[in-house]
C-alpha cells in the first residue's frame, strides 16, 4: 500500500509540475481532469444520523472552452447508503453524464465555479437511478494544480419503484489535475 501511494504521489507531482508550465503559456482553451471524493445525506433521523445518503469518488475528464466555460463528462464511484432498518444497507453503483461549469475569477487566483450536472448508473444492480447536481466550487485557480472545496444540492431519481426520490446536501473536495 505504501508504494501504491509513493507511486500516485510522484505522479501527481510530475502532473502539477507540468500543468505548472502550461498555466505559463497561458493557454486559454484546454483539456484538463478533476478528481473529487463527494458525500451527500439526506432524510436525516436525528442529529447527524442521514437515513438515505452516498459517497463516492469522481473523475471528470472536461474541455475548457476559454476562463470561464467548460463542459466535463463525469464518471462516478458510489456507494449508496440506504436505510439503516434495512438487512442491506447499501449499494455500490457507477454513474456516467455531462456536465457544465461557469468559473469567476476572483483577486489572488481565487475562484468560483458553477457546476450542472446529470448522470445515470450504466451498471445493472440493486438500484438504478438518474442523479442532477448544482454546485458551487471555490478554490486557487492559475497555481498548476487547483484544489477546492464545494458545496451543492443533489437531485437523486431511482428508477422504478424501489424508491422515493431524494433531494440531498452535497459536500466537495476535489483537484484540477491538468
Amino acid at each position: 500500500m505504501k508504494r501504491i501511494l509513493t507511486i500516485f504521489a510522484a505522479i501527481l507531482i510530475a502532473v502539477i509540475s507540468a500543468s505548472a508550465q502550461e498555466s505559463k503559456r497561458e493557454k486559454v482553451s484546454h483539456f484538463y481532469t478533476t478528481t473529487e471524493f463527494n458525500m451527500t445525506g439526506a432524510d436525516f433521523q436525528g442529529w447527524g444520523k442521514p437515513d438515505f445518503g452516498s459517497y463516492g469518488f469522481t473523475v471528470s475528464p472536461g474541455y475548457r472552452f476559454n476562463q470561464h466555460w467548460a463542459v466535463f463528462v463525469p464518471v462516478n464511484a458510489d456507494i449508496l447508503l440506504l436505510n439503516r432498518q434495512s438487512t442491506k444497507n447499501f449499494v455500490e453503483q457507477g454513474t456516467l453524464g455531462l456536465g457544465g461549469s461557469y468559473t469567476l475569477t476572483m483577486k489572488d487566483h481565487k475562484a468560483l465555479e458553477f457546476v450542472v450536472s446529470g448522470n445515470s448508473t450504466y451498471i445493472k444492480s440493486d438500484l438504478n437511478y438518474f442523479k442532477a447536481k448544482a454546485a458551487v466550487n471555490f478554490g486557487f485557480h492559475g497555481l498548476g494544480g487547483t484544489p477546492y472545496v464545494g458545496i451543492g444540492c443533489s437531485y437523486l431519481s431511482p428508477y422504478g419503484n424501489v424508491a422515493n426520490d431524494k433531494v440531498m446536501i452535497e459536500v466537495n473536495l476535489g483537484f484540477t489535475i491538468f
